[in-house]
């Protein structure tokens, strides 16, 4: 899903009320799963079987709930729940976009 506006790793952290890791400007100009990411996409990881899948996906900014060193070119937002944090976000984007077309 793409997000327009796209938003930066910090604007984001902010709607989510959580802390990063990583570029404050970086642009986020998607939400996907991990298994369709690109480059500028955000996605989440929220088990430990699938963290290494995720940080060294397409993705450029991942929602995370552990501490872990950030590759580099990456941002990490961390979350107790990244998957209810991702979620609001694709809600969030969705509530925009129809709010455009009105």
């Amino acid at each position: 899903m793409k997000l327009n506006p796209s938003l930066s790793v910090k604007e984001i952290a902010q709607l989510l009320k959580a802390q990063f890791i990583g570029n404050p400007d970086q642009v986020v100009s998607g939400l996907n799963e991990i298994h369709i990411v690109e480059p500028g996409d955000l996605t989440f990881v929220d088990h430990p079987k699938y963290y290494h899948k995720a940080l060294f996906s397409k993705a450029t900014t991942i929602i995370i709930n552990t501490k872990v060193e950030c590759p580099e070119g990456k941002s990490l937002i961390f979350s107790d729940q990244p998957f209810n944090d991702y979620v609001s976000l694709v809600s969030v984007s969705v509530l925009l976009k129809n709010a455009k077309f009105r």
